[in-house]
């Protein structure tokens, strides 16, 4: 099961690196976009103390906020609601 999760952040940031390098401003949007996940990460923890959800700040969490951007924020945020 590690495995799997491993494959499918390598895939995942294959796509990402992909994507900014076909596209006109790809690594400005790739910026952009690490910031607003990182941001996002920030707010969901900061409101973490009135709403009790909060994320785990660690490399790996850190890593997918940056090549996911906010979509992975919300992705953490279903597998945690998924797990507990």
């Amino acid at each position: 099961m590690n495995g799997f999760f491993i494959g499918a952040a390598i895939t995942a940031a294959v796509c990402v690196l992909w994507w900014t390098v076909k596209s006109e401003k790809g690594a400005r949007s790739f910026v952009l976009s690490a910031l607003q996940g990182i941001a996002a990460m920030f707010a969901v923890n900061l409101t973490g103390l009135f709403t009790g959800v909060t994320l785990a700040v660690n490399w790996y969490t850190i890593a997918s906020f940056i090549v996911l951007g906010l979509p992975g924020v919300i992705g953490a945020l279903i597998i945690r609601l998924i797990i507990n």
